[in-house]
C-alpha cells in the first residue's frame, strides 16, 4: 500500500504535518531567513467560520513559532480558478482570527500563506513565488502589513531556489529523491503510517469519503451547465414539453434532476 501513497494527498500530508518536528523543518526550509525556535503544535485541518452566512475556510496545517508569527500550509492539488483570491481569503480570515475584539491592529502579527502546487500555477517555470504589499510607483517602499504569500511549484525549471527545497518538492512530485536527510525521515514517516491499520483505515476512509466529494462537485457543475443550456432554449420560444424532452435526452437526467430543474 505504501508505494502507492503520495504526500500530495491532503490526508497524507496533514497527517505528517501533524508531526511537529517535520512541520518546523518544512516551514525552516521554505523561510531560511527566519530563526524558527519552536511551533506550536500544528493543527491539522482546522476550520474557520465566523458565523451562518459566512464562507468557512478549512487550512491544512495552521500552527505559530515562539513570536506569534503564523503560518498556514496548503496542498494545493487543483490548479483551480481564483487562487490568488482563495489567498487574500485566507487572509482576511488569518487576520480575523489573530485580533480579538478591543485589540489593536497593530497588533496583528506576521504570517505566511503558503500553498504548495505540483503545477505552475503562473507559467513562469520558477519553483516558487513570493508575494508581498509594495507601493507600485516605488517598489522599496514595503506596506510592511504583515502578509505573504508563496506559491511553491512541484515543476518549477529555474535554478532559483536551493538544493534542499528542490529536493522536497521534486519528492512531492513523486519524483525519485535519494539522499537526502529531510526527505527521508517524510518517506519513513509515510512507510510507518501505512503499517498502522487505524491509520490505513481512516486513510481509505477519506479517499472514499473525498471521491464521493469530487463526483458531487461534477455533478454541481453538470446541474449548471444544464441550467444555461435552458435558459438558451427558452430563448428561442421553445414550448416547455418539448424543452423537458430534448433536455432530459441530451443530458440523462434522473426524474429527481428533472423535478429539480422544472418543478
Amino acid at each position: 500500500m505504501d508505494n502507492k501513497i503520495s504526500i500530495q494527498d491532503d490526508f497524507v500530508f496533514g497527517s505528517v504535518m501533524s508531526n511537529k518536528r517535520l512541520c518546523q523543518r518544512l516551514i525552516q526550509l521554505i523561510l531560511p531567513e527566519l530563526k524558527i525556535d519552536r511551533i506550536e503544535f500544528p493543527t491539522v485541518q482546522k476550520a474557520v467560520q465566523e458565523g451562518q452566512f459566512s464562507h468557512g475556510v478549512r487550512f491544512d496545517v495552521y500552527t505559530k513559532d515562539q513570536n506569534g508569527v503564523v503560518y498556514e500550509i496548503d496542498m494545493q492539488v487543483r490548479h483551480t480558478r481564483g487562487l490568488p483570491q482563495r489567498v487574500r481569503y485566507y487572509q482576511g480570515r488569518i487576520d480575523s482570527e489573530m485580533l480579538k475584539h478591543g485589540q489593536q491592529y497593530a497588533t496583528l502579527r506576521q504570517f505566511y500563506v503558503i500553498f504548495i502546487c505540483p503545477f505552475d500555477p503562473f507559467g513562469l517555470g520558477l519553483h516558487r513565488y513570493d508575494f508581498a504589499n509594495y507601493c507600485r510607483q516605488d517598489q522599496s517602499l514595503a506596506l510592511a502589513d504583515g502578509r505573504t504569500a508563496i506559491f511553491l511549484n512541484t515543476k518549477g525549471t529555474k535554478n532559483d531556489v536551493g538544493k534542499d527545497l528542490r529536493n522536497f518538492l521534486d519528492y512531492v512530485d513523486n519524483k525519485d529523491v535519494d539522499n537526502d536527510e529531510y526527505v527521508g525521515e517524510l518517506k519513513n514517516y509515510i512507510q510507518n503510517l501505512s503499517k498502522n491499520t487505524e491509520w490505513r483505515n481512516d486513510y481509505m476512509d477519506n479517499k472514499t469519503h473525498m471521491m464521493f466529494h469530487d463526483e458531487d462537485v461534477r455533478e454541481e457543475g453538470k446541474m449548471e451547465a444544464v441550467r444555461g443550456t435552458i435558459k438558451l432554449m427558452r430563448q428561442t420560444g421553445m414550448s416547455e414539453n418539448r424543452l423537458k424532452t430534448k433536455v432530459q435526452q441530451q443530458f440523462s437526467l434522473t426524474d429527481v434532476q428533472m423535478n429539480e430543474l422544472f418543478g
